[in-house]
């Protein structure tokens, strides 16, 4: 038979044969995101070891701003319907006797009369089932306190309306350190109609009977500032006297609202009042209490430089 040459193929001479290296770079293929991923383990490991750090945060309290556009709303509503429908004389006269209250104690004079006449046009207005009528005012005095500080930010003059409905909040405010260098107040609007609410159910001895003590959420508002801007007694009171203001706020929130992690800002505070010690204890008492969350790291670190300075006796 004869042989096609074609179907049968020549070898290849030795010396045409040409050998590639090992090929090795297709086991290096996607190192650069092996190594990317490599440096985020291990950074986010040392971001999650404990070490030590000074304290430095004082945790706020969690505010709804929701909740707080609704209740603010729900306030508008109120001064609309009194400025449509009017208010019955026994509920004017409680207006006027908070304003006689606030006129006498922003003079610097004793208002104890005020006071108790307050209470007396109060229970009338109450015996008389007009207790939803006293929101109505409420929310007109609200606003026409507002206005009125609104108006002395602008041209330094206290208005007969800010003395009458403010009483002595102006030179508190200012004893305080509330307004900055500009007169202007460093509360916003909404932080400023809770402490008007506050102040007024208070002088109605109102402040724990439904619907006029605070919400929750107005609680929260109320210490939110304070922990931010201590009230002053004494125009002369050092940050220290600030620090022991606030450690009273902490335990009275506490009282109020189980989410605010107390423990964790009696740390800070005691810390910053030069008490390690007891510090170190309310660090525990928060680790004790949640090991993981927002706070649980920061708390094993400053607990860590807490202790640095704690006495091993």
């Amino acid at each position: 038979m004869r042989r096609e040459p074609e179907v049968v193929k020549t070898p290849p001479a030795v010396g045409d044969e040409r050998l590639s290296p090992p090929n090795f770079r297709r086991h290096l293929q996607g190192y650069e995101l092996g190594l990317v991923t490599l440096g985020m383990v291990l950074t986010f490991a040392l971001l999650t070891l404990p070490r030590a750090s000074e304290p430095s945060t004082l945790p706020l309290p969690r505010i709804d701003r929701a909740e707080a556009l609704r209740s603010d709303a729900h306030e508008r509503d109120l001064m609309s319907s009194a400025e449509r429908a009017g208010l019955p004389f026994d509920v004017r006269a409680v207006g006027e006797a908070l304003r006689h209250f606030g006129a006498t104690s922003a003079q610097g004079y004793d208002p104890a009369h005020d006071r108790q006449d307050i209470q007396e046009r109060v229970e009338i207005a109450m015996d008389k089932g007009q207790g939803p009528l006293l929101l109505k005012l409420r929310a007109v005095q609200t606003q026409y306190f507002l206005t009125a500080l609104t108006q002395f930010e602008r041209d330094g003059k206290p208005s007969q309306d800010l003395q009458e409905l403010g009483g002595d909040f102006l030179s508190h405010a200012q004893q305080s350190g509330w307004f900055d260098e500009h007169r202007h107040c460093l509360a916003d609007t909404t932080t400023l109609e809770v402490l008007f609410r506050f102040r007024w159910a208070s002088l109605i001895e109102k402040a724990r009977v439904f619907p006029f003590a605070p919400s929750l959420n107005d609680w929260r508002i109320y210490y939110r500032f304070l922990l931010l801007h201590p009230e002053r007694l004494d125009p002369e009171q050092s940050s220290g006297g600030d620090d022991e203001a606030r450690l009273k706020l902490v335990n009275s929130l506490a009282r109020r609202d189980p989410d605010y992690p107390a423990a964790f800002a009696k740390g800070y505070l005691l810390y910053r009042l030069g008490d390690r010690e007891a510090s170190a204890t309310e660090y525990r008492a928060q680790l004790g209490k949640s090991d993981s969350g927002p706070y649980a790291l920061l708390a094993r670190n400053y607990l860590i430089y807490a202790l640095q300075g704690v006495s091993p006796e």
